[in-house]
């Protein structure tokens, strides 16, 4: 008990080291980049410090949940096609249930002390937006075109996580209709990033680099603050054309792909235990390689894949 109290500890200092290192470097940007003039709100401080520390707890659960997910595949097809007429092997049958177990028991354990990763991911993508801003800033004349290139790589990835924000906070049910108006304000926050971005090719980079930043670190705040609906000052989106959000797409793809193993399985004449399992495994694993790490919240789409009454 000590010894696991003490790792703990250990791992709980590191984390938090990593955190400090982080907001220290944050600093150290804004201060670069012409916002010395700002403090680092106390919230975003904790943010990063939680990030960090559920980084590692959630890159262990996404590796269990896929393990368990290949298992679960793998497992129906040895069955069906080596064992299709008679029962495996007990013994293979027997480490094949432990593993599974041991890997449920880790998905359950490491998926709540990783959620903070998942809800924070905007947080970090501001910063590391912030981040190439402030390595552009200072880049010499050789380093400014892949400096500026690494900038427009950052906000992509800002724009994807901006256009999630309000399905990883965990306050917005799947069908709520506060859904509408935060995509809406999603892609005007995304439109507002672009349209700044765009100066970068004909203005002066030094003072688009530092709106950005500005832009991000607005972001950042409003976040940890919980306003997924004001990420940006209504002023400042006055007018822009919300960005197009492609969730839809890949809900219908979704359905399509999933609709079409089911289909196969059926030609397929399997019995229907083993039918539903491997529609069921197929199902999730083609809303994993969808919606990546928030494919839990689209499980009700697999309602409308279950047998009338």
């Amino acid at each position: 008990m000590s010894l696991n109290i003490s790792s703990r500890a250990r791992w709980g200092r590191r984390a938090r080291r990593w955190g400090d290192e982080a907001i220290a470097e944050l600093r150290a940007d804004l201060d670069r980049l012409g916002y010395g003039w700002w403090p680092i709100p106390p919230r975003l401080r904790v943010a990063l410090r939680h990030t960090y520390a559920a980084e590692v707890p959630w890159f262990v659960f996404m590796l269990a949940a896929t393990m368990l997910a290949y298992l679960a595949v793998a497992y129906f097809v040895i069955v069906l096609g080596l064992y299709r007429e008679h029962d495996p092997p007990w013994r293979w049958a027997a480490a094949w249930a432990i593993t599974v177990t041991l890997l449920m028991k880790l998905c359950v354990k490491t998926r709540g002390a990783g959620l903070p990763f998942v809800r924070n991911l905007l947080t970090l993508e501001c910063k590391a937006t912030i981040r190439a801003c402030s390595e552009a800033y200072g880049a010499s004349h050789a380093q400014r075109a892949e400096k500026l290139s690494a900038v427009g790589t950052a906000l992509r990835r800002l724009e994807g996580d901006v256009m999630r924000a309000h399905r990883r906070s965990g306050t917005v049910a799947f069908l709520s209709p506060r859904r509408r108006e935060l995509k809406v304000h999603a892609g005007q926050v995304v439109a507002k990033l672009r349209e700044a971005e765009a100066t970068l090719g004909h203005g002066d980079h030094a003072a688009v680099l530092s709106e950005i930043a500005g832009l991000a670190a607005t972001i950042a705040e409003q976040h940890v603050a919980g306003h997924i609906g004001s990420l940006l000052p209504k002023p400042a989106l006055e007018g822009k054309q919300p960005v197009r959000d492609r969730e839809v797409l890949r809900v219908a793809a979704a359905v399509v792909l999933i609709a079409g193993g089911v289909v196969g399985l059926a030609f397929l004449g399997l019995p229907d235990m083993a039918t539903v399992a491997a529609g069921t495994a197929w199902a999730v694993l083609i809303m994993m390689a969808l919606f990546g790490s928030n494919w839990a919240r689209y499980l009700p789409i697999l309602d409308l894949f279950k047998p009338g009454p």
